[in-house]
């Protein structure tokens, strides 16, 4: 790989540098994280290798560096495409872009890449490894918005990968990477299969190919994004609150049905092959145990109330208002407010939200499918209620 000094000033990458910058940012993980990583199996041994992932926090180059670092028999050392955002023109900033520099990471403008930039990524991919957040920035709320509100497949990607593997002759593998966070502070990272685009330029419909094979791409890591109990939890609150015939603006839940209920979801969600859960959470210990985990957190942020050790109290509106999407404005247009406006705005977000993995690319919607289960677990607890009290009452 050739450096394009000129235009970027791009720094010879270090692996003592990165192998110890992997090590120091993912101390976490032995303190109070749990990295989970499945099908590192489906990693190609060698490059060349566009790595598509999803986006929603700062420390998710970190976590993508570790799997492929840790959980390689080569320990591949990827190389980032990333926005210079977060940098300016300080004496830090130089700093901290030189160091980024040692450790793979080259920035990019997100408007404007210049031609040195396109040959040098292009490079990249003759026989190594490029890691793209397809997104483009982060998506705070799941969803796969491709460069804030132009919600377009990266079909500039699959066009780089074209060239690349035209210039070289090596076909250019596209591997797609989930990356799901948990309210309890677990990462897990999922790998699918790569694919290879084999358009053939020129050709009637070649842009329209591209463009669905990028969709493609998309939908496969939708369908790899793991639904766990946070995300089954909160969706069972919203339709319950939704569903309570209480005029108060407080729903009474009880605390076992809720348990039972869960597991009952969780059970009829493992049959949905289009939904990629935590299988672990059919294990009744371990459902136990994360059970009583997220419960904890929903009743630190007073989504729940314990009422009588036996019950939880329910605040309808708080759980089923609907959610203000942060992404809905620009960073520009958040600059110009004043300072409480700002704040009220951040926090302006529903606090259930948070623990909803929205995916428009998913085929089958969580929202839907949970709707359609607790239906079904509505039906079947009174049915066992009913006969559950005609067997007490010597009715049956």
């Amino acid at each position: 790989m050739k450096k394009i000094p000129k235009e970027s000033n791009y720094l010879k990458p270090s692996r003592l540098m990165y192998d110890i910058g992997i090590s120091l940012l993912c101390a976490k993980e032995f303190l109070n994280k749990r990295v989970y990583v499945e099908g590192a199996e489906k990693i190609p041994e060698k490059g060349p290798v566009l790595v598509l992932a999803n986006h929603t926090n700062y420390i998710d180059p970190v976590y993508l560096a570790y799997a492929f670092h840790k959980h390689t028999k080569t320990g591949i050392h990827l190389n980032f495409m990333m926005l210079p955002d977060l940098f300016g023109n300080n004496v830090l900033s130089r700093m901290v872009n030189k160091l980024t520099n040692k450790v793979n990471a080259y920035q990019v403008n997100r408007e404007r890449i210049t031609s040195e930039q396109h040959i040098f990524f292009k490079k990249i991919l003759h026989d190594d490894f490029l890691a793209i957040f397809f997104g483009g920035t982060r998506s705070r709320d799941g969803r796969f918005n491709y460069m804030l509100k132009k919600e377009r497949p990266p079909t500039g990607l699959v066009h780089l990968t074209e060239l690349a593997q035209k210039e070289s002759g090596n076909p250019v593998k596209i591997l797609p990477v989930a990356i799901t966070y948990s309210i309890l502070k677990d990462v897990t990272i999922t790998f699918g299969h790569h694919m290879i685009f084999k358009g053939q330029e020129g050709i009637a419909g070649h842009r329209e190919k591209r463009k669905k094979f990028a969709e493609d791409i998309i939908n496969n890591i939708g369908r790899h994004v793991k639904v766990n109990l946070d995300t089954i939890f909160a969706n069972y609150l919203v339709q319950y609150a939704a569903n309570s015939s209480s005029e108060t603006g407080k729903a009474v839940l009880n605390a076992e049905k809720c348990y039972n209920d869960l597991y009952s979801i969780v059970n009829s969600l493992s049959e949905y092959s289009k939904i990629n859960l935590d299988m672990a959470l059919l294990n009744e210990k371990y459902f136990l145990d994360k059970f009583s985990s997220v419960s904890s957190y929903f009743q630190k942020k007073g989504i729940i109330k314990p009422v009588k050790c036996i019950n939880y109290l329910l605040d309808k509106k708080t759980v089923i208002s609907q959610p203000h999407i942060t992404e809905n404005k620009t960073k520009e247009e958040v600059k110009k407010m004043g300072l409480v406006e700002r704040v009220r705005y951040n926090k302006n977000i529903r606090k259930i939200s948070r623990n909803l993995v929205y995916n428009s690319n998913k085929i089958t919607h969580l929202d839907e499918v949970t709707a359609e289960v607790y239906k079904r677990v509505k039906e079947n607890y009174k049915l066992n209620y009913l006969s559950e009290f005609k067997r007490r009452n010597n009715l049956i």
